[in-house]
């Protein structure tokens, strides 16, 4: 388990630690126990929001209290599952057609420009909300559910380096969570129009880029986990 995951845990109140002389954090079996659930909850990509509520359930309840608990949040997730794989599945489509336009293009020394079929691309829709200004803008979701995609993105976001950039941000992550990156970002579309959203690929690394208009600053920064951007 990395260190930063730990400490972010341990920030969140889900794992508290006891303190050597030397300040190095100690952990007990029942902390180890602890973690393990966890890491058990996590695997089922739960939100920490519910994560915390069955840790609380698991220490001081009886076991099938916690499952009587557990099973109505694993439909419940499925069902949010359901939702980013039909956002998925519309990315995909994107995807391959992005791929196909790109490979009509004919070969040639010159720059891109206009006539590439690549930047022939219709202008993103609008959400009504965003037309005037300053008004209002408004996400889909309910209170439970929006707070439960904010766990989401903390979870995704905690530890990344982050920069302000023109009407937003931008986040530099691991290639391994390009998947998850992608299915937040395209649930979050599917409910709240008014974001942009774009994944660059570098390496190992690839950056997350999502901007707003100035009304829904507050909400983008309601995505970010508390932490030191850095500028780059």
């Amino acid at each position: 388990m990395p260190a930063s995951t730990l400490r972010y845990y341990e920030h969140e109140g889900l794992l508290p630690a006891d303190r050597a002389g030397n300040g190095y954090r100690v952990y007990g079996e029942a902390a180890v126990d602890r973690l393990a659930f966890i890491a058990q909850a996590k695997h089922l990509d739960l939100p920490l929001t519910d994560v915390r509520e069955l840790v609380a359930a698991w220490e001081s309840e009886p076991c099938h209290s916690v499952r009587a608990a557990y099973r109505p949040m694993l439909l419940q997730h499925a069902a949010r599952v359901d939702e980013r794989l039909t956002a998925l599945k519309t990315l995909q489509s994107t995807l391959a057609t992005a791929v196909d336009r790109l490979d009509a293009l004919p070969d040639r020394d010159g720059p891109c420009d206009s006539g590439c079929a690549f930047l022939d691309r219709p202008p993103a829709t609008v959400p009504m909300a965003a037309l005037s200004s300053p008004g209002p803008v408004a996400c889909s979701l309910d209170g439970g559910d929006y707070a439960a995609r904010i766990e989401d993105w903390h979870a995704l976001l905690a530890g990344a380096a982050r920069e302000e950039i023109p009407d937003g941000v931008r986040a530099t992550l691991p290639v391994s969570e390009l998947g998850r990156a992608a299915a937040l970002s395209a649930a979050e579309h599917g409910c709240c129009g008014f974001y942009s959203f774009r994944l660059d690929l570098h390496g190992s690394t690839f950056d997350l880029t999502i901007t707003a208009p100035p009304q829904a600053r507050a909400m983008l920064a309601d995505l970010l986990p508390t932490a030191e951007v850095v500028a780059r």
